[in-house]
């Protein structure tokens, strides 16, 4: 961590990272996470004051058309996190393991959240109140609706074979149910449903003998929601 803090507007030591004012300038100060080390910064800083990494966004020349609107998403990276971004509509789109990385490296939540901008209130229920099933940007194939994390309440658009886009405002819901453990208490939730279930077929077992292809929880081939880590969570939705 740097020792020190200057304000962006007049170079003044700020007093802190979590300063909300310059003392000297009265500017406001908006802490952020360096997009490359993730040290805390303030908006409005052109360099890392830690590592020297440039503040801003890295725009790219690569398109992809957009699923939601059909105008262009530009190539966008942010920190060590490559996206596309849409100016149409705002949506976003990360391939399958840039998506898993960023999911699980919740470091780099603040820096991503910070360099795209706050998250837009009511959009996301509003978008989603009519169905829409839409092509995948780089195979053309229609995406699979899914419910991240199962319980999250975020419903995102996904080609098992390439990626994820989001609606605007979705990145920031899906981080944000991630750093509050969500992945966790619904792997934790369904492994107490699947202990249930288990318990229940034994009871049942030893009652009725089991007849030729019943269902059987216990078997190994089954299809489990949530797997045994946030990674193996997140591969699911692709696999």
């Amino acid at each position: 961590m740097p020792s020190s803090l200057n304000c962006p507007t007049c170079g003044a030591t700020a007093s802190g990272a979590n300063a909300e004012r310059c003392d000297y300038c009265g500017s406001t100060l908006t802490s952020m996470g360096c997009p490359s080390c993730f040290s805390p910064m303030f908006v409005g800083m052109e360099f890392c004051p830690e590592c020297g990494a440039k503040a801003a966004r890295a725009d790219g020349d690569a398109t992809l058309p957009c699923p939601g609107c059909q105008a262009e998403m530009r190539s966008v990276l942010v920190g060590t996190t490559s996206l596309f971004e849409c100016a149409g509509c705002g949506s976003t789109w990360l391939d399958t393991e840039t998506f898993t990385k960023l999911c699980a490296n919740r470091e780099a939540h603040g820096a991503i959240a910070d360099m795209l901008g706050p998250k837009t209130v009511g959009v996301i229920s509003a978008q989603n109140s009519v169905v829409r099933y839409l092509p995948c940007p780089t195979c053309k194939k229609v995406m699979n609706r899914e419910n991240f994390g199962h319980r999250s309440g975020v419903i995102i658009d996904v080609c098992k074979g390439h990626g994820v886009w989001l609606d605007r405002g979705e990145l920031h819901s899906v981080l944000a149910f991630v750093d509050s453990g969500g992945l966790e208490r619904a792997k934790r939730m369904d492994d107490e449903r699947r202990a249930e279930e288990r318990r229940a077929f034994e009871r049942a077992a030893r009652a009725t003998p089991v007849a030729n292809g019943l269902w059987d929880p216990t078997r190994s081939d089954r299809n489990d929601s949530i797997g045994s880590s946030l990674e193996d969570a997140l591969r699911k939705l692709f696999t």
